[in-house]
């Protein structure tokens, strides 16, 4: 089986567009990564006319190429807001409840068309939700900039970060 070429100019730090993949663009802390592979359901907002509006979904996660798939109709109010304005932020918390054990992500990112990825965003997401090939609706993509990890046990706070363009946030 041939490997599809990785994502192409969809991130911009700086005035300059480059890859995903590109080594401007740090590889996510694997215990960051281990977390947004095991769990499941998003929530994310998007905004117009400084309104901000939030949506719950799947989602299923491209590693090389930094980016979060989700599924929705293209008609809904959540598509609409996030096409006009593609900038969106978003949190994933985990899946295990806890009193004492809090984890999570906060992410920002920027929102494509599935056709600009071709079949990998299909495939990732279809082999990890395979009834959601009977849904209808469209494949989108969330390719991340920034993700802020928390995870919380017993009162000790443990927080990292990633930013694509390799900067912390001051």
């Amino acid at each position: 089986m041939q490997e599809e070429a990785p994502l192409t100019n969809l991130c911009s730090s700086g005035g300059r567009t480059y890859m995903a993949t590109e080594s401007i663009a740090p590889q996510i802390d694997p215990e960051i990564l281990e977390f947004i592979k095991t769990n499941k359901v998003a929530s994310i907002c998007c905004s117009t006319e400084n309104k901000p509006y939030c949506f719950s979904c799947f989602y299923s996660f491209l590693e090389a190429e930094q980016c979060i798939i989700f599924k929705s109709m293209p008609d809904t109010r959540h598509i609409a807001i996030a096409t006009e304005n593609n900038a969106v932020a978003g949190t994933v918390i985990s899946q295990e409840i806890s009193m004492t054990k809090v984890t999570g992500i906060q992410f920002e990112g920027i929102l494509i068309e599935n056709g600009d990825v071709g079949g990998k965003a299909s495939r990732c997401y279809y082999l990890r939700y395979p009834f959601a090939m009977g849904v209808p609706g469209k494949l989108w993509v969330i390719v991340l900039h920034s993700i802020k990890y928390t995870n919380t046990v017993n009162g000790v706070k443990h927080k990292k970060e990633w930013h694509a363009d390799g900067l912390l946030a001051g």
